[in-house]
């Protein structure tokens, strides 16, 4: 991201471009002001009329210019943020799939709201900010140079100071701006993770525990965001007094100098006219730059979250014929402990295969082992005979098509949430529904709101039927019946067990109608998953979902 700092360069070009003019024009005044009062003192009156009508005109054009310019302005902000969140977003969906995780989904979205609206107040309206007192600190040294050139040398001297002063007194305030973004992404997802648990806060009355946790990061962002202005109100205090300080003393030094050396009046009009034009843009200069320093932080945070990681995969696979676990201990990796040992389990392609045990058993261990969320600690994990951690991610989950209980829809027609949008004909669109339940939906049905009008059992069907159209080898599900009504979750299944696919469904669900239904029943239990063939014995290690 740090190389898009500078936003639209296009836009950028033609600010500078309105920016030059501006200063061109005022830079002409100042130095028609010079010549007009000469010719006063002359009583040159015709000339001084005459001079008095080019700097109406210039001030007229200036006015033109300047109302351009704030087009100008908005067009580069909207187009920079335009940009810059467009590549954020690619480099986002550019991230390789077995390391983009939902946990993150709080800090990407906190970068893309609170982090770019920073970044545009602190950096790209700054940025404007100091090419304007860039061009306006040239224009006053090229019109002292008409007077003397040692007042250029002044100029110059000052600029190199005010640029040691900011550069020594920046460094607190980036330390704040980092962080206040720390803070903004942890409230972020807090406010996040209260939204979507609501029903059960209400529920188990967590009102006033949500409420003192919400003040507590409510607090911490108020009080980093505090911290921030605070450094940068004393960084800007001090360089406000040095530079006002050496700024005044530079104007009274010029006026004596012109004196001095027998100038006229408009000459000490003109150098006092162009040290005071200085003054502002050298007075605003370090505040500007110390923001701007500080905020840049941010895009090192940027490329942190989307950095790719290298993974050496080059091993390529179209097809499944057998997934594998041979004596695989399961856990994750910042955890010593495993939390299954010695896995052995085997899935052949077509075969249903039941993974069952009580909630928290380790079941999604084994789950978020074959979609490559964690790696084993040990032993191996193979498809077709081969480790999966050698495979190329986007060939390896190619194969595979995940059911949750929860499933996300994309607010769009019936089809397009069956196709993502792939060109699949709707005859067989039609047919998957079919398949699972839904022949009652129309294709061009509109579904908003992440599935909000539909029901919690049309979902879990919705998500089978996806998984028919896209051809996927393997189909995993996973806890899909843990929020339906029980008659509504056994209709699932058995249409789910009828489709011609690989099954893997993992459940503390069961119906003891269906285990005959499956291939392979697997029960984790006590660390350890264990291959069971009677059905009574599969009934009696689980809590009965149905009698």
């Amino acid at each position: 991201m740090k190389k898009l700092h500078l936003g639209h360069k296009g836009w950028l070009f033609l600010n500078v471009i309105g920016m030059i003019l501006m200063a061109v024009f005022n830079g002409i005044n100042i130095y028609l002001l010079r010549i007009i009062t000469d010719y006063g003192l002359n009583k040159q009156i015709d000339l001084m009329l005459q001079t008095a009508q080019w700097i109406l005109l210039l001030l007229m054009l200036g006015l033109v210019v300047d109302l351009v310019g704030t087009y100008l302005r908005s067009q580069y902000i909207e187009q920079s943020l335009l940009l810059m969140k467009r590549h954020y977003v690619y480099s986002l969906l550019n991230q390789d799939i077995t390391q983009l995780q939902k946990e993150k989904v709080s800090v990407y979205r906190s970068n893309l709201t609170n982090d770019f609206d920073r970044f545009q107040d602190k950096y790209l309206l700054n940025l404007l900010q100091i090419i304007r007192m860039a061009l306006q600190f040239t224009m006053a040294v090229i019109l002292v140079s008409t007077v003397s050139p040692y007042l250029v040398i002044v100029a110059f001297v000052l600029l190199i100071l005010f640029l040691v002063i900011t550069s020594n007194n920046s460094k607190p305030v980036q330390k704040s701006e980092a962080k206040k973004s720390a803070s903004l992404q942890k409230y972020t997802s807090f406010v996040e993770e209260t939204l979507q648990g609501f029903d059960i806060i209400k529920q188990h009355q967590l009102k006033s525990q949500r409420h003192d946790q919400f003040l507590s990061h409510a607090v911490a962002v108020q009080k980093d965001n505090y911290g921030v202005d605070v450094k940068e109100t004393q960084v800007s205090a001090l360089n406000q007094f040095i530079q006002s300080f050496i700024l005044f003393g530079l104007v009274v030094t010029g006026i004596l100098f012109a004196r001095s050396t027998n100038a006229g009046l408009g000459s000490i009009i003109l150098v006092a006219s162009a040290f005071g034009n200085v003054m502002w843009p050298l007075s605003q200069f370090s505040p500007v730059l110390t923001q701007m320093k500080g905020i840049v932080k941010v895009l090192d945070e940027f490329d942190t979250n989307l950095k790719v990681p290298v993974l050496n995969r080059s091993l390529h696979v179209n097809h499944f014929e057998t997934l594998a676990f041979n004596q695989a201990d399961l856990g994750y990796d910042d955890e010593d402990k495993s939390i299954l040992t010695d896995v052995n389990l085997s899935i052949n392609n077509n075969e249903k295969v039941l993974i069952v045990g009580r909630s928290g058993a380790g079941k999604s261990t084994i789950l978020k082992t074959i979609r490559q969320n964690i790696t084993p600690k040990g032993g191996l994990v193979s498809l077709n005979q081969e480790d999966i951690f050698s495979m190329i991610p986007i060939d390896y989950y190619s194969l595979f098509t995940t059911v949750d209980q929860i499933g996300f829809i994309f607010s769009g027609s019936v089809k397009d949430n069956l196709t993502l949008y792939q060109t699949i004909s709707d005859e067989k669109c039609r047919q998957a529904l079919s398949q699972v339940g839904l022949s009652q939906l129309n294709l061009d049905d509109e579904l908003v709101n992440n599935g909000a009008n539909v029901s919690g059992g049309q979902r879990a069907r919705l998500m089978l039927a996806r998984a028919l159209c896209l051809e996927t080898s393997v189909i995993l599900c996973d806890e899909i019946f843990a929020s339906l009504e029980l008659e509504i979750a056994q209709s699932i299944e058995k249409d789910l067990l009828s489709l011609p696919k690989t099954i893997i469904n993992v459940s503390h669900i069961i119906f003891k109608e269906h285990l005959e239904l499956y291939d392979k029943i697997y029960v984790v239990d006590e660390g350890k998953l264990i291959q069971v063939s009677a059905h009574q014995d599969v009934w009696d290690r689980m809590i009965l979902s149905q009698t």
